[in-house]
């Protein structure tokens, strides 16, 4: 140090003053400079010291002015004298540090600090003694909350530093453990502990903590960790909607550890139970509960948020449910149609009136009106139209159309009903079942049946019937038949040619015109005319029998080769008997007393059948037998009673036979000796015309051979040809 003072420039007093006070500061300088801090010497450990042995450690003092005073301190903390484990000793110029019994405990890093007036002076050594794993912080039970994190202490101390593992039990065997290792939501720290992030149930379980080092036995912990769920909403509608006057249900699923508590809140206002109209009820399930509320007879008041609020000893949760009290909407307004064409109408509507939930959709129904129920037609259309066009109509067809909203709640009411008909086209199918039959030589009957009706396109008017005779170059004729409702329609064409073939075709029209005409059939007129209906009259009634009589008309072109006669009963059922032209009279049998009966009778020549005669009624004598009744048996004489009239009967029926069998022999013989001898006669048949040897007889007219045979027409004959046919008529006993 040198310090420069200017006495020259001081004053003679002042001067002597500093003269003394820089004598003064010398010596001072001179005494520090004789002082020296701490300085100690570097000290070690014996190396990897054996557990139940001492050591010893000198921490003395290279140099420094005494007095020095020596702190002992073990990884920074300050070691004192402890029962005969740790023995300090201090002298003046060193410090002794003994460590008796060594263990694990003892591994650490020791400091000796030397101080003294000047300065201080530190030095460091690590004891390091070979120690098995032992525990620093003993593991324990955890409990923590879902989705939370948990922490698995397991302080080990030991040296070599132990190697920790942490295994997860997934069985009750001691084996049963699998390891843990660092991965997602699962860290093990420097220290040992296991921290487990974003807990889940399949956490929750037994751990074990184990550490070994090689020295000595490892040592190992088995704790539990318990995870608790608090109150979660697994399960809620965000908005949920009831008609009016119906029951709203709003329903919160939880899950979460028990006990869980409920409660309910509308708009924030907490529902206290019992509530006018509302109604709460929870079920418990393997994870927690349903809790429901009931709303009956949901006005639009009740409209509103609904908070569903949960909670138990690890947390509580709420959520919320927006409920809409709806109406189905009213019905569109001013439902028309227009443009109506044949096959498409235009339908317009405006907006249903009133206040109704928004609008989703708009459904159009439309049906043909027609006896039988029509194919009912629905179209859905957009909130935002207000019109449609309808395709695909039938032309000619009434339809009915009504137009109805619908919103998230369900369809309103549908509109009034509006009816509209469809304009007319053309038919697009001809007659059906077209027939033409030769009536007589100037005369041809044409029958058929209408088109399909859903081919009308309209109201059938009538039809034209086209005829010309066949090859001839000219245009059809045409006559107008007007419609009937008859399931068959027919009509004659009269003043033809005799014997001659005319191509005949039928179509049908409406008010839009002629639909297309129907295959054309060609058939010939006769040469001659089939016989005029006979004339008809009773002859005599019984209970069970008439006998009718019929005469002739005059003809003159074929003689009568026979008779059909036609009955008919009050339960329709018809029955046909024939009978040879020379006969007049016929005895129907086997009749119901008292019941009415409906006969006629037509003739056949070589040239067909005629018309029938007008129908005869007849009422058998007697009264009508009642259904289920059952008349009164009266005591009989003897000779009535079946014990005696079975053997009579029995008796007379043998004889009978006999006679039978034995005229029958005679009268095969006569005829087979006659056979050549018979007569045929052959005349041209008509067209259409259906053998009679086809139709069914009564089998009590054909019970006795008649002896002359005689002629009836064929079927698939035609005028230009010489086909015969023969069929021999039984005479019956029925034949007057």
């Amino acid at each position: 140090m040198c310090v420069l003072f200017d006495v020259t420039a001081a004053s003679p007093g002042m001067a002597e003053n500093l003269s003394v006070v820089v004598v003064v500061l010398l010596n001072l300088m001179g005494s520090i400079a004789s002082f020296d801090a701490p300085r100690i010497q570097p000290f070690i450990f014996p190396d990897k010291a054996e557990i139940g042995t001492q050591v010893n450690v000198l921490c003395s003092l290279l140099k420094g002015t005494l007095p020095v005073s020596f702190t002992w301190k073990k990884n920074g903390k300050t070691l004192t004298t402890v029962g005969d484990k740790i023995e300090i000793l201090i002298l003046s110029d060193s410090s002794k540090l003994k460590l008796k019994h060594l263990d694990g405990g003892n591994i650490g890093n020791y400091t000796c600090t030397a101080r003294n007036t000047v300065g201080e002076d530190s030095r460091t050594a690590r004891l390091l003694v070979n120690a098995p794993p032992f525990w620093k912080e003993q593991p324990k039970d955890t409990e923590a909350v879902h989705g939370q994190s948990a922490s698995l202490h397991c302080g080990i101390g030991g040296y070599p530093r132990p190697k920790i593992t942490w295994k997860k039990a997934y069985g009750t065997q001691s084996k049963d453990f699998l390891v843990v290792h660092n991965e997602y939501k699962k860290t093990i720290l420097e220290n040992g502990t296991l921290v487990i992030d974003s807990l889940k149930e399949a956490d929750e379980g037994v751990y074990t903590c184990e550490a070994e080092n090689g020295v000595g036995e490892g040592i190992q912990a088995t704790v539990r960790l318990s995870v608790h769920a608090p109150p979660t909403v697994t399960s809620v509608k965000r908005r949920t909607s009831a008609k009016r006057g119906e029951t709203a249900v709003i329903e919160c699923e939880i899950t979460g550890e028990q006990p869980l508590l409920v409660s309910w809140e509308k708009d924030g206002t907490k529902l206290t139970m019992p509530f006018t109209r509302f109604e709460t009820y929870e079920e418990a399930n393997g994870k927690g509960v349903k809790a429901t509320l009931l709303i009956s007879n949901v006005q639009r008041r009740d409209q509103g948020n609904y908070l569903c609020s949960v909670q138990n000893d690890y947390g509580s949760v709420k959520d919320v449910t927006a409920l809409t009290v709806q109406e189905p909407p009213e019905s569109p307004s001013d439902v028309k149609v227009i443009s109506v064409n044949s096959r498409s109408a235009q339908v317009i509507w405006g907006a249903p009136s009133g206040i109704s939930t928004s609008i989703k959709q708009f459904v159009i129904m439309f049906w043909k009106n027609s006896k039988v129920s029509g194919k009912l037609h629905q179209v859905s259309l957009t909130s935002t139209e207000t019109s449609t066009l309808l395709r695909d109509l039938q032309p000619g067809n009434e339809y009915t159309v009504q137009l109805l909203a619908e919103n998230d709640v369900g369809r309103g009411d549908p509109s009034d009903p509006v009816t509209f008909e469809t304009k007319e086209e053309e038919p697009e199918a001809p007659p059906v079942d077209v027939e033409v039959e030769a009536a007589d030589s100037h005369t041809l009957q044409i029958s058929w049946k209408p088109p399909p009706t859903d081919t009308w396109n309209g109201q059938l008017k009538g039809y034209h019937v086209g005829y010309k005779v066949e090859g001839s170059a000219s245009q059809l004729a045409y006559e107008t038949v007007i419609k009937t409702n008859l399931r068959e329609e027919k009509t004659l064409l009269r003043n033809l040619r005799p014997s001659t073939r005319y191509s005949v075709a039928v179509n049908a029209f409406n008010s839009a015109g002629d639909g297309p005409a129907s295959e054309e059939i060609v058939t010939s007129t006769l040469n001659g005319d089939p016989p005029q209906s006979p004339e008809v009259k009773v002859k005599n009634v019984s209970q069970t029998s008439v006998t009718i009589m019929w005469s002739p008309r005059v003809n003159s072109d074929a003689s009568v080769e026979q008779y059909v006669l036609e009955y008919v009963d009050t339960d329709q059922n018809k029955q046909e008997f024939h009978a040879p032209g020379s006969h007049k009279e016929y005895c129907i049998e086997g009749l119901e007393s008292g019941q009415r009966y409906s006969i006629r009778v037509a003739a056949y020549n070589m040239f067909g059948r005629g018309d029938f005669s007008p129908s005869l009624v007849v009422i058998t004598e007697g009264n009508a037998r009642v259904p289920g009744y059952e008349p009164i048996v009266h005591e009989t004489p003897f000779y009535f009673r079946l014990y005696f009239v079975i053997p009579v009967v029995a008796s007379v029926t043998v004889i009978l036979c006999v006679i039978v069998v034995a005229w029958a022999c005679l009268k095969r013989a006569h005829y087979i000796e006659g056979r050549k001898a018979q007569l045929y006669v052959s005349y041209q048949q008509r067209l259409t015309y259906v053998p009679p040897s086809e139709i069914s007889r009564d089998s009590r007219a054909v019970d006795a051979a008649y002896d002359i045979p005689w002629d009836v027409p064929n079927g698939g004959g035609s005028m230009g040809r010489d086909r015969s046919s023969y069929v021999k008529l039984k005479q019956g006993q029925n034949y007057v």
